[in-house]
């Protein structure tokens, strides 16, 4: 398309116009060309290095999906439910740190600004060679109170809470959810939340459609027969399934993340409402050599598809299908297309704005660009 369009693609957007031409990618299909013959064994940190953005969850979820095919999956351990958790706080803090402000304030932010932050967080103890306990560094620096205190009201009203909490509370972030709510209200497409994993029977039902329709549905998912979405919002273990029907509490329900992933389980009535527990990971068995696994990973719900040839330490990948997020939330026909209809064909500052928040929210793996019109981007490849 362009001489500077990044290696791994971009999403290409048209405001105004009708679905499904509003919305496209140029997302390179590597996976089954990379991946095909390749020793099973392998296919973890080749996965982990074809999409670096991410790279641990699909390390986690290849590993999985290579293990269950072979028949030697067990349930998640304890070590890698830390080193998910720890890695998608991680993913939560560069985006709210670094890329939020770029993306969401209403003026530009100079790069001193950026640099400074990017130094405050990685002096934080998540980012330390060896991680400590965020807790106190997130009351200080981002959330300002006890964080128990912050998920507990959260989880009672989202959106009076963060109304209230954007307004009282002090410090940069706080200011910055305050002043981009104008942007980020507009009520989203009510699109159905992707839960594909809830139990093993809608797996396989699933699965048994990816395999019927290869690479072409893997890139341009669906469910139930219909588009679906994914995020942070749609985690499979989230007991009070608030309507987060806006960007605005989306951007919330990232932070109601990053407080569920610093802080420790309660009690053991409980242990999914926070800490390691909290994101779903697994893998299922379909056939010999065949297997699919799941990560819920910083923007939302990664799959892995893989068939073997062969058996034990000799298999090779006969055929992998990874379906990432940005597969369901950027689909043609899916939600954020929805919202591109219903934005003027050449949006101004007000409506370019609105956009950054949607995008944000829904927070694709790769750039985007609006065809046609000045270029913005809203992610990193």
């Amino acid at each position: 398309m362009t001489g500077t369009e990044p290696l791994g693609g971009a999403l290409w957007l048209r405001p105004g116009a009708p679905r499904p031409h509003n919305l496209r990618s140029t997302r390179p299909d590597w996976v089954g060309r990379v991946t095909r013959g390749l020793p099973a064994s392998r296919l973890p940190a080749t996965l982990g290095s074809l999409f670096s953005l991410c790279g641990h969850a699909h390390i986690a979820c290849a590993g999985m999906a290579v293990d269950a095919a072979r028949g030697r999956f067990d349930l998640p351990s304890a070590v890698a439910r830390e080193r998910l958790a720890l890695q998608t706080l991680r993913e939560h803090l560069r985006r709210i740190w670094i890329d939020w402000p770029r993306q969401l304030a209403v003026t530009q932010v100079p790069d001193t600004v950026i640099d400074e932050a990017a130094r405050v967080l990685a002096q934080g103890p998540a980012f330390a060679s060896t991680p400590a306990d965020t807790t106190t560094w997130l009351e200080v620096h981002a959330i300002g109170m006890p964080l128990r205190v912050w998920l507990d009201a959260w989880e009672q009203d989202a959106h009076a809470w963060l109304t209230t909490w954007c307004r009282q509370a002090t410090g940069p972030l706080p200011a910055l959810i305050r002043h981009c709510r104008a942007a980020a209200s507009g009520a989203l497409p009510d699109v159905a939340p992707l839960r594909v994993h809830a139990d093993a029977g809608t797996l396989r039902t699933w699965a048994a459609r990816l395999q019927a329709n290869g690479a072409a549905f893997a890139r341009q998912p669906s469910w139930q027969g219909d588009c679906a979405e994914t995020g942070v919002w749609t985690r499979l273990d989230e007991a009070a399934r608030q309507r987060l029907n806006t960007p605005w509490l989306r951007l919330g329900a990232r932070l109601a993340e990053v407080v569920r992933l610093a802080l420790p389980a309660e009690d053991e009535s409980a242990p999914t409402r926070c800490g390691t527990a909290w994101l779903g990971m697994g893998a299922l068995p379909l056939a010999e050599g065949e297997a699919i696994a799941w990560v819920e990973m910083a923007r939302g719900l990664l799959m892995h598809h893989v068939q073997l040839d062969g058996v034990g330490d000799s298999a090779r990948i006969a055929a992998c299908h990874v379906i990432a997020p940005t597969e369901w939330n950027f689909h043609p026909d899916g939600a954020v297309a929805r919202v591109l209809e219903r934005l003027p064909t050449r949006p101004a500052v007000e409506g370019r704005h609105r956009l950054a928040a949607v995008m944000a929210s829904y927070d694709p793996c790769v750039p985007y660009q609006l065809d046609h019109q000045t270029s913005r981007e809203a992610a990193h490849a």
